[in-house]
């Protein structure tokens, strides 16, 4: 569930203000956008909806049907934008079309959904005839029109512009657990999920639309790639094409990697390109670097069907931050000093290849443009590094014949390229500043703060310190991010390894002194940046992770409700209109809008309420919430029925009113009646479990031991405790042994020790279980220094809380220095006070401290990953309390 609610940040970070801005409510359109040279009377009839002007005026419009979507390329988009707007507004047939040209190139880019890709007009057919009419007459308009193949669709005819598929004409659409939009079609036997797949598919109950053509049926031999390549696995797919293992029968089936490019995708308007454009362009470069040995291979360049494709050799290796998890002792509870020799011996094996590979590079005149960590594919036991992904790079000098070589291609990723600093062509000192970000990234992956932060890179000198590392490394990252040093140089002093590596030595660390730490003004300014960035003309009130915008504005985990709870539960007052703003907010909820849980949904909103002085709202939703639990409703404490279930706990602590504890009844009986049986093991399993039952307390088997255990303790049977008990030996049972006498756990093949999934919140269970043998070594796994994220969920702040709890209820005080020492790390690396540039007011003479949500690219305020959490564990460690939301409160 984790990565379900992971969202593209690039879609959010995609201006330059300081938060995750959607873009369809922030976006201004262009002025010469699609409409401006329509009439005033017919601009008149559209409305903007989100990135689209629609054309929505037939009151019997059908719900769902048969529905047509137009592409186009970048050389006849406005014509094509033209013609059919004419048609259809003269035919009176409702569609949608994009705002603009910024709009389209969107649409057409790499980072677009696969089955969302293509998309410049979709038409609204009011009845099959009408499909029938449309489809035929566009044909006509459109017979020399091209665009991108429309993945989810069925291209008709001949016209590569045009394509259709059945799906919904009105929005209807369900929400799933964890509040995201499930959109759906009527069939014969009720809702069937209108899923925007990149692959046409007629529903099974619907007869073929069409009388006059029907496509040929695909064969189903295995066809090979160019008549030889036969293909093994896809490695990644995007908008743009797939890039896949294969195996090339010319030559003895010699393992190749495939990379796909459809056409017109990955559009630039401004430099005239597109994907089948980079593609040629790649392969030009790769056999450029053909010789230099830390480049793939070029193999072959080849079309099939309408497709072109490059073949080039394949490298065995593994990404950078599968050996940085390796020889990485950041990452890990504790390192001695051979442990940090190991890995800077790493380190400069790694990046003398690096540098010689652009030094290479750059001698034959080629600049790599757009390089960043996943680039590199490196060989897990000789460390030597292999360059991939050669289709931003471009020439410096150049013959008349590939001049056109010497023009950049606008790729930029965040934390790794200097766009932002430099602007222009990409240059020399852009790889230089790339090479020294990948450096960084590889000593800890903090570098995607750049964008919000000038000194990222001074910050680096925490880690190199406490790895003993010369100074001469974190001076040598430095001075490459400002091209002060040459790739030679660089060179010189990466050679020295032998000299480095002696004078390695781990420093003392100092005891932590609280009062040292200025963690209260720390509070203040982190709660004076919350109140100081919130806008009543936000959709979220504050600005949060983008999560809460493909879900809802009001969530406690991630919307308006629970910056306000945490505001207010930190000693900081709710102002008047922000409690104008969310009474009207709640009053026009509509809850079929929201799913049940504590983190997304009704339940938390309505603690989050309760607390703060709207009691009988709360009860209301709590009821609606209550009202339509069903037997499939999701396990989960963050998501689902455990965290319903401690809600209805908590406000029968609050009142004692027994059908609160009633409801909280028929959660766990559903908890029970849904339970997997493994021996003496017990788990749940939802339908984003898809690879075997999940871990941790957000979504996994110890946050519903914990609501069990509350019951337990309210109810006094036992037959809660022992189900809460099995659930628990379940995750130990699936615990991993790390680092010598630590205990963690897996996710998608990474040991995590965060709340929401890892050992954090697994912890904070056997504590509260009062299990304490089992705790201890899952607690010395939380003993870590470094994080790459601050925030409570997904982030040290969780882990910080997670120890206080130790503290607290082992008696240990050296639970909380490790809690103290990691709040300073957080206080140093991730908080700081915003550049002038993006506007945050000061109050009074505190100082607004900003924190980077998750992904680092902007800041956000929510609880789960932004401020609010963090202000939170801060007011803990200065006041005193407990950990949120688990009812410490229940009589043991």
């Amino acid at each position: 569930m984790r990565d379900e609610r992971w969202v593209n940040r690039f879609l959010f970070a995609w201006d330059d203000t300081l938060f995750y801005d959607p873009l369809d409510v922030y976006y201004r359109p262009r002025p010469d956008h699609f409409l401006s040279d329509l009439d005033e009377e017919t601009r008149s009839r559209f409305v903007r909806s989100g990135i689209w002007w629609s054309y929505r005026h037939n009151p019997a419009l059908p719900t769902q049907g048969w529905k047509i979507h137009v592409s186009a390329s970048r050389h006849d988009v406005r014509e094509v934008v033209g013609t059919v707007i004419g048609y259809l507004t003269e035919q009176g047939v409702d569609f949608k079309v994009a705002l603009d040209l910024n709009v389209f190139e969107m649409l057409n880019s790499k980072g677009m959904a696969r089955g969302s890709s293509g998309k410049l007009i979709t038409i609204y057919p009011n009845d099959d005839d009408e499909f029938r009419r449309c489809l035929a007459d566009l044909a006509r308009l459109l017979a020399d029109a091209e665009g991108a193949y429309v993945l989810s669709d069925m291209r008709y005819r001949d016209c590569k512009a045009l394509y259709f598929r059945y799906g919904q004409l009105l929005d209807t659409h369900t929400v799933d657990a964890m509040g995201r939009r499930v959109p759906y079609i009527m069939g014969p036997d009720g809702p069937v999920p209108d899923d925007r797949k990149p692959a046409f598919s007629q529903p099974w109950w619907l007869p073929w639309p069409l009388d006059d053509w029907k496509p040929a049926e695909e064969a189903d031999d295995e066809e090979l790639l160019g008549g030889r390549f036969r293909v093994v696995e896809a490695i990644q797919f995007s908008s743009s094409g797939g890039v896949y293992r294969a195996e090339d029968t010319a030559h003895g089936d010699r393992p190749v990697v495939i990379k796909e490019a459809r056409p017109h995708t990955h559009i630039n308007l401004r430099e005239g390109h597109d994907a089948v454009d980079i593609n040629a362009r790649e392969w030009t470069f790769l056999n450029r670097l053909a010789d230099v040995g830390s480049f793939p291979a070029p193999v072959a360049r080849f079309r099939h069907w309408e497709h072109h494709f490059l073949a080039e050799e394949f490298v065995e290796g593994s990404d950078i931050r599968a050996i940085l998890f390796e020889h990485n002792p950041l990452v890990k509870p504790r390192f001695d000093a051979a442990g940090s020799r190991d890995f800077l011996r790493v380190f400069l094996t790694v990046f003398r290849g690096l540098a010689s590979a652009i030094q290479a590079a750059h001698e034959r005149h080629v600049i790599l443009g757009d390089l960043t960590a996943t680039n590199l594919l490196i060989d897990r036991d000789t460390f030597k590094v292999t360059v991939i992904d050669l289709e931003s790079c471009r020439l410096t000098e150049s013959t008349d014949e590939d001049q056109h070589l010497q023009q950049s291609i606008e790729l930029y990723t965040p934390g790794f390229s200097h766009s932002r600093r430099f602007g222009g062509a990409s240059s020399t000192e852009g790889d230089l500043y790339s090479v020294a970000a990948i450096m960084a990234y590889f000593i800890f992956p903090i570098a995607a703060m750049s964008f919000l932060r000038e000194d990222v890179f001074d910050l680096y000198r925490i880690y190199t310190d406490n790895l003993g590392w010369p100074e001469e490394i974190h001076k040598l990252i430095v001075d490459l991010a400002e091209a002060k040093t040459s790739l030679s140089e660089v060179l010189d002093q990466l050679g020295n390894e032998a000299e480095l590596v002696e004078r390695v030595e781990l420093p003392t660390r100092p005891p932590v002194v609280e009062q040292r730490l200025g963690l209260a003004e720390v509070e203040a300014g982190v709660g004076a940046f919350i109140e100081a960035t919130a806008d009543l003309d936000r959709r979220t009130l504050f600005p949060v992770d983008p999560f809460a915008h493909l879900t809802n504005p009001l969530s406690l985990g991630f919307g308006a409700t629970g910056v306000l709870w945490a505001l207010d539960r930190s000693g900081l007052s709710i102002r008047a209109q922000w409690r104008t703003w969310l009474d009207e907010r709640v009053r026009d909820i509509e809850v079929d809008e929201y799913p049940n849980g504590l983190m997304s949904g009704l339940a938390g909103i309505a603690w989050a309420l309760d607390d703060i002085g709207a009691a009988s709202t709360a009860r209301e939703l709590l009821a609606q919430a209550n009202r339509r639990v069903t037997a499939s409703e999701d396990y989960t404490f963050y998501y689902g029925l455990a965290g319903l279930g401690m809600t209805n706990l908590r406000f029968y602590l609050r009142g004692h009113a027994e059908g609160d504890l009633a409801a909280a009844r028929r959660c766990a009986q559903l908890l029970r009646d849904s339970a997997h049986r493994d021996g003496e093991h017990v788990y749940w399993l939802n339908e984003f479990a898809t690879d075997g039952p999940l871990t941790g307390l957000g979504f996994g088997q110890a946050g519903v031991a914990l609501f069990l255990l509350r019951m337990y303790q309210i109810t006094r049977d036992e037959s809660y405790l022992r189900l809460g008990r099995r659930a628990l030996d379940w995750e130990m049972a699936n615990a991993v042994a790390w680092d010598g006498d630590s205990v963690t756990f897996e996710h998608n093949r990474t040991l995590l020790p965060y709340v929401e999934v890892g050992s954090a919140g697994v912890a904070q269970v056997l504590l509260r279980y009062g299990d304490l043998a089992a705790a201890r070594p899952v607690l010395r796994s939380l003993d870590i220094d470094y994080a790459a994220m601050p925030g409570y969920a997904f982030g040290m702040s969780g882990i910080v809380d997670a120890l206080l709890d130790a503290a607290e209820i082992l008696g240990d005080r050296s639970y909380r220095q490790v809690a103290l020492r990691q709040l300073d790390y957080v206080r140093k690396v991730f908080l700081f006070e915003p550049a002038q540039r993006f506007g945050v007011p000061r109050r009074g003479d505190t100082t607004p401290l900003a924190m980077p949500g998750e992904g680092l690219l902007r800041c956000a305020c929510d609880l789960m990953t932004g401020s609010a959490g963090v202000l939170r564990v801060l007011h803990r460690v200065n006041h005193g309390g407990t950990t949120d939301f688990l009812l410490d409160e229940v009589p043991r």
